[in-house]
């Protein structure tokens, strides 16, 4: 069985009713703390927390992988002193995680020291399959304006799902809440 199958399981399984269960899905589409989807549903945070991680976890496994076209930004979020790195293109942010072959880590590095800019814009080189360089730029980040006004709301994030956090933060920017929704509505039937 799956991890997503084994989600979808855990869930369908579970004790709260399916509108319950929709009801949830509502609250965490509309980006709703913990904390107010309990007292909202009456239900206790703890198993809030615990369908919120099964939610994220079922969206982060679903994410598109790294898809540019031509060309792309290469950026990166700093968050007590942990980096993560994405794409940005005309359409749609990209995580990038940590062993992708793709964007050599020389690249990284020199994105990291650069003094006066934020951004590396990059080419795909279909015959190596990787991407290359062709300058690095200062450009407006309004991703990392929209999770520093999200993750505000969270009163502390312990680390170890900081980057849950951000990737969710990433299918939230990437995506309409009503697709959101139509696509959580999806794990309870």
């Amino acid at each position: 069985m799956s991890n997503i199958d084994l989600i979808k399981y855990k869930i369908k399984n579970s004790k709260l009713t399916s509108s319950k269960l929709e009801k949830l899905s509502l609250c965490f589409t509309q980006d709703l703390t913990a904390s107010q989807t309990a007292k909202k549903l009456d239900i206790s945070r703890q198993t809030v927390n615990s369908y919120y991680k099964k939610i994220r976890f079922h969206l982060i496994s679903n994410e598109k992988k790294i898809a540019c076209k031509n060309s792309c930004l290469l950026k990166y979020i700093n968050f007590n002193n942990e980096i993560m790195f994405f794409l940005e293109d005309e359409e749609k942010i990209v995580s990038v995680e940590e062993n992708c072959t793709k964007i050599d880590k020389q690249i990284k590095e020199q994105l990291l020291k650069h003094k006066k800019a934020n951004s590396a814009k990059l080419l795909y080189n279909k015959r190596e399959e990787r991407f290359i360089v062709i300058g690095f730029l200062k450009t407006q980040n309004c991703f990392e304006d929209f999770i520093n006004t999200r993750l505000k709301k969270f009163r502390g994030i312990n680390k170890n799902n900081f980057k849950l956090h951000i990737k969710e933060s990433i299918i939230r920017y990437n995506e309409d809440k009503n697709a959101l929704f139509k696509h959580l509505i999806t794990l309870f039937n």
